[in-house]
């Protein structure tokens, strides 16, 4: 058997089981999701902010020319509720009812979103998202 033939198996086998996700993080994701979108929905920027990570919220204020707090709170965005969610070692998605994608980043705090107000791209085209680092 070749040494290509050898890893296939095994580089299938990583893959699966990166898609998994522990059920803590899951939690932890869909929690961060659906609170950021919450917050904005409330008009709480500075309770939204804090689900940001630090280059998304330094993006998004860079974009609005404003502070987070007040950026974020004109945000449009679809959905509250999560569809789906996805944990890969390190990165998340979760889809959320209305058609926003969010995508997520372990950080040293926990996770963070690094982009959100996301719909999914066409098929070689990237995500247009409302707020990304």
């Amino acid at each position: 058997m070749t040494p290509t033939r050898q890893a296939l198996p095994v580089a299938v086998a990583v893959l699966a089981l990166a898609g998994c996700g522990r059920s803590g993080d899951r939690a932890s994701v869909r929690t961060v999701a659906e609170g950021f979108y919450a917050a904005v929905g409330d008009h709480e920027g500075a309770r939204a902010c804090g689900w940001l990570s630090a280059d998304a919220r330094k993006a998004l204020e860079k974009d609005e020319s404003a502070p987070c707090a007040r950026a974020v709170e004109q945000l449009k965005l679809s959905g509250r509720s999560a569809q789906r969610v996805e944990v890969y070692s390190t990165n998340a998605a979760v889809a959320l009812r209305g058609g926003d994608v969010v995508y997520l980043e372990e950080t040293q705090q926990g996770w963070r979103i690094s982009a959100a107000g996301c719909r999914a791209p066409a098929y070689d085209k990237p995500a247009d998202c409302k707020v990304q680092s």
